[in-house]
This record gives C-alpha cells, structure tokens and sequence, in this order.
C-alpha cells in the first residue's frame, strides 16, 4: 500500500472514531420523560438510530472489499486541497472555535463537558487534516507547511504584543493571580435601591490591591491590620470611606494615630480561601494583626448547598493550567471576561446584591436535625480552617482576631415563616430563615469555642449587632448604619484587649 493511501485510510479510521466516540454520547443519554425503550425521546430515538446507520454505511465503506474506494473517498478533500487557501483557513482556524467550544460552550449546551464529544471533536479533526494531507502533492505541502509555520509565528507574536500592554494598561495582583486583587482600581458603584446605602459611591484599591489608604512607607513604625473575610468584609456596595475596615481605622486613630487598616476581603471566599489569603499575601505584608469576619460563606458545606470544591478561589497549584494562568496576565484577562459575559458573574462596578424582600415558605421545610452539624458535608471543616488559621498567623509571628457574623434573621416565629433563598441552596431545599440563622449561629459558636481553646481573641459581634434591617440592605451585608455600628464595636474591644495600643 503506497504511503498516500495509507494516510487516506488512517483519516477515514481516525474520523470513524470520531463518529462512534460521538454516537456513545447519545446513546447513553437518557430523556427526561423516556417513550421508546424506556430510555429515549421520540426526537432522541431518532436521532440515536440515524447516526448508526451512519456510522454502519461508513464502516462498510471502508471494510468492505469493494475497489476504487480510494478514488471516491479523495473527492472531497482533493478539492479542498485545490481550492487555494481554503484547506488552511480550515486546518488553522478550526482550532481556535474548538477550543472557545470546549471552554464556554456549557452555558449554550451540557455537551461541550462530555468527554466523548471533545473526543469525537478531536478526532474528526485529525482525520479532516489527514485526509488534506493524503490529496497533497510534495509542492502544495511545502506550501501548507510554509503558511503553517508563518501563522504560528503571527499568531506567537501577537499573543506576546498583547500580553505586554496588559501588563501594562491592566496590572494584575502584586501576589497571586488566585485572587483579583489589581492595584490602582478606582471604579463608580451604582447602588441605587440598596436599603441605607449611598447611591453612588466609589470602590478603589491601592498598590497592594486592597481597599484603604497606602501602606506605610515606615511599615515597622505603624501598628498594621488587616480585615480578611468574603463580601462583609469588602463591603463593595458601600463607598470607600463607608465600609467598616475604614470606619474601624478612623476610630483606632483617635486613640492610637499611627495605625493602618487594609481591607483583603474578597467577595465568595471561605475559610479555605482565608488560609490561601495568608499563605500569598499575610505572609509577603507581615501585619500585626489581622482581623478574620468568617461565617457567611461557610454555607458551600451545606449539605443542600454548593460543593465545597465551588468555592473557585481553592484551586489546584499544583496543575499546568493554574500555572500558565498565573503566569499570563492575558490568560486572567480572558478568564474575567468569561466570568463577567457568560458566566453572569459580576464585576468591579456591579453590585450583585439587592435589598431583601421576605418571601413566605413554599412548602414543609426540610428536616431539621437536633444537631445542626448534620447538616454539613464536612462538620469539622470550619473548625479545622480556624486552627489552620491560628497555626498560620502564629508561624508568621501575626496576632489573630476573630469576629463572628452578624445576620438581620433569627429564630423567631415570624423569620420560621419566611423562606431564605440563596444560590447556594438548590431549588429543592425549603429551608426557613431562621433555619439559616440557626446554622450561621452555629458556626459562630464554632469559631468561639476553637478560639477559646487556642486561647485567641474572639469578638461576639454577632451578639452586637441588632437582628434590625437598619444595620442591613439583605440578609447579611451591612448597611452604612451598618458599617459604622461594626467599626464601632470591634475598635473598642481592640483598644480595651489592648490588643492596639
């Protein structure tokens, strides 16, 4: 068998793979209301059985001794391979749609996951460039290699020009691209119809990509801290000089001036994503102190809610692709933009949070257990993040402060009324809002009891802050009356531990 034939039929191989990688797909779907062999769709039964007797008619036409085949199976793409630059265009251009395909394509259709359509993607690919190949004469190769090797080059080149003026125009975090910390973001928040907040504010980081003012020059004259915790503690929707990290530096000032708070909450982040927080930034910035608001986003160990493995901050360092992420600034560029356009994640100047308007239970709620820790996936994970906390500040010679979180819910009979819908909990899941709190609460007072043992200072503010939609524009993100009453508290229990002085 000459070699061109050979190639010709390594295509057709390679692209009937594809097919059957395909079909399986299909063929182990199953409808959501199944009529034909309990198992497909009318439409799905259809299809299934088309595309067999497609990939039968192919595997005859290659398996079945018949002559010529070669001549009738090098139509197509021999006249692709005449057609000038045509074979180019769709050997060079196909990869980029694939990959887009396979990267956004699950918010159009949960196929782009399977592993055999990728597969089956690949595959007919590789057997399309074969074919190419085959109807080439020695010449027009040359030529495809020739043009092949100048688009690499362009494209390299390309690539490069734009990560260079990214880092340029749009510098990334100064520590860890796991976290969008960028320095120097000065945006305008449109807060309108939040409940007790200005509806129009300012949200902007320093050098470090914190809220607040610039680290000290003179770090080791100042008293340093710094807030760590999700959205309650970034306070986004409240303008700069609202949020309560830079309401509790004004009120320590008073009593002690040379003091610097920076505010490192990030929005989503749990205690897994606290310990990441002091490994790539409290271990580079050495504060003295650092003040942890956890509780809220502990909820992704609910058992009705998101998995643990949701919470997008705790990545694998250890993989290629985290790697070349925190290496390109052009990769994370493209990575917040598919977050912002497909995944609806909102960005720096979008407040995703609106005022809570209470909505009565739509049905029994779920079964309560008498200890809540049964209704987590992990029961010991907070308090395991919390020592790992401790042991952590405590290695970087870092005093920490808890505080525990504050929620406008309680156990009452009116809030037992009133459902909580969160994106957490999934549709199924009734649960009360004073079932929400109760949870809260226990975490809570699992963060007391470990701070307790480990002998580190803990602040109740839970027990300080009032159940009262003054103090809220939700169920947990502090209003500016809020904010204020939260600077308050904490600063004056720091000054009367002694802990700032």
């Amino acid at each position: 068998m000459s070699m061109r034939r050979a190639i010709l039929l390594a295509s057709l191989l390679v692209s009937l793979a594809g097919l059957i990688s395909g079909w399986l797909v299909f063929f182990e779907s199953r409808s959501a209301s199944p009529s034909a062999f309990g198992a497909y769709s009318p439409r799905l039964f259809a299809f299934v059985l088309a595309y067999g007797v497609l990939i039968v008619a192919c595997a005859g036409f290659l398996f079945l001794p018949r002559r010529g085949w070669e001549r009738r199976a090098a139509i197509l793409p021999g006249r692709l391979v005449r057609a000038g630059a045509l074979p180019e265009i769709l050997l060079f251009g196909a990869p980029l749609p694939l990959v887009l395909f396979f990267w956004l394509g699950r918010r159009f259709t949960p196929l782009s996951a399977e592993h055999g359509i990728r597969l089956a993607a690949i595959l007919t690919y590789a057997g399309f460039l074969l074919a190419c190949i085959s109807s080439m004469t020695a010449q027009r190769l040359k030529k495809l290699a020739l043009r092949g090797v100048l688009t690499l080059m362009s494209g390299l080149f390309t690539l490069l020009l734009l990560e260079l003026a990214l880092r340029i125009i749009s510098p990334g975090s100064v520590f860890t691209p796991a976290f969008d910390m960028r320095p120097h973001v000065r945006v305008r928040i449109d807060a309108a119809g939040l409940a007790g907040v200005s509806p129009v504010g300012t949200y902007s980081t320093n050098k470090w990509g914190m809220r607040g003012d610039e680290p000290p020059s003179d770090w080791g004259g100042w008293t340093t801290l710094v807030c760590v915790g999700g959205s309650t503690t970034q306070c986004f929707e409240l303008d700069d000089h609202k949020t309560w990290p830079w309401l509790l530096q004004e009120d320590l000032r008073r009593a002690v001036p040379h003091v610097w708070v920076g505010n490192g909450g990030i929005s989503g982040t749990s205690t897994m994503g606290h310990i990441l927080f002091m490994q790539d930034v409290i271990s580079v910035t050495r504060p003295d102190i650092v003040i942890f608001l956890i509780g809220n986003n502990e909820k992704f160990n609910y058992v009705f809610g998101t998995n643990p493995s949701a919470n997008s901050i705790a990545r694998q360092r250890t993989s290629l692709s985290y790697r070349l992420f925190c290496a390109s600034r052009l990769l994370q560029v493209l990575y917040s933009m598919k977050k912002a356009w497909f995944d609806e994640i909102p960005v720096l100047g979008t407040p995703w949070a609106s005022s809570f308007e209470p909505q009565p239970l739509r049905g029994p709620e779920i079964e309560i257990p008498e200890d809540l820790h049964d209704l987590l996936r992990d029961p010991d994970m907070t308090r395991n993040n919390v020592r790992r906390l401790i042991s952590l500040a405590r290695g970087m010679g870092v005093t920490p402060v808890f505080l525990t979180q504050p929620m406008l819910f309680e156990d009452t009979p009116y809030w037992r009324s009133v459902e909580r819908v969160d994106f957490a909990a999934s549709d199924t899941s009734v649960v009360s809002a004073a079932t929400w709190w109760r949870l809260l609460d226990m975490d809570n007072r699992d963060i007391m009891e470990v701070c307790a043992e480990e002998s580190v200072a803990c602040y109740d503010l839970a027990s300080v802050v009032p159940h009262d939609r003054r103090y809220f524009f939700d169920d947990v993100h502090f209003s500016e009356a809020g904010a204020a009453l939260v600077a308050d508290s904490v600063s004056a229990f720091l000054l009367r531990a002694g802990l700032v002085r």
